[in-house]
């Protein structure tokens, strides 16, 4: 199928705190999946990601940029800085907040020396004594989370994309070169334009491909990112340095 992608609007934040908590439990929000398989919640969360495209290269950097121990705010500043976030209509928070649901990170209290309060902590506090308690929140990927960063992590992305045809390989690659600049999608087709038939030959229909079919297919795949302009994503510039 080709179809043009439009673009949408992103949103991130404080503490520098250690890795992973000792005691997951700490962490109750993250366990929206504790009855399901590792498998079986692997699958929601990818499924999470997967079905929002507008926020979907966020949460995957949210779920990278997490497996340290990190602040609400700098996890908020993160998402807030990702080039997709122009796009998103979404608060940093509320980004954060569905990965947390999801089990993709734990949700942290924090005390005044830094430490999560644990059940043992919080055992016998009334929600306004823990309230008090809680002096920060953080976030940290689950394992589950990471698997998904992992699995569909850009670099695995473009790849399938590159290898399901491969005689569209070189144009994939011109057009991620040429958006080492911001382009408009009229530059795009310009360029495409001047590209081989052969790459345009769709396995499905009888008509050529359009233009919007590869800029779609890459940003789909983690190598081009929205902004005003469509520009390579830092990720997809690896990808692009290492076959060329």
């Amino acid at each position: 199928m080709e179809t043009a992608n439009t673009p949408a609007p992103c949103d991130a934040a404080d503490g520098d705190l250690a890795s992973k908590p000792a005691d997951p439990a700490s962490a109750p929000e993250a366990d929206a999946s504790a009855e399901a398989t590792f498998e079986e919640a692997v699958a929601a969360l990818t499924e999470t990601v997967n079905r929002a495209p507008l926020h979907r290269e966020i949460f995957l950097k949210l779920l990278a940029f997490c497996t340290t121990q990190r602040t609400l705010a700098e996890a908020e500043e993160a998402a807030r800085t990702c080039p997709e976030f122009s796009s998103v209509a979404q608060s940093p928070y509320r980004l954060i907040r569905t990965l947390v649901h999801a089990g993709g990170l734990y949700w942290l209290e924090l005390d005044e020396t830094g430490r999560p309060l644990t059940p043992q902590a919080r055992a016998g506090l009334t929600p306004d004594e823990i309230e008090d308690a809680t002096f920060a929140y953080a976030v940290v990927t689950t394992p589950v989370g990471e698997q998904v960063a992992e699995d569909l992590a850009p670099e695995k992305r473009l790849q399938r994309l590159f290898d399901l045809v491969p005689q569209r390989l070189t144009t994939y690659l011109d057009l991620m070169d040429f958006c080492r600049e911001q382009r408009t999608f009229k530059e795009i087709e310009a360029l495409l334009r001047t590209r081989p038939a052969a790459a345009f030959a769709s396995t499905t229909s009888s008509q050529p491909l359009q233009p919007s079919f590869f800029v779609d297919a890459l940003e789909r795949s983690g190598g081009l990112a929205w902004n005003d302009g469509w520009k390579i994503t830092e990720r997809g510039m690896k990808v692009l340095q290492q076959l060329r």
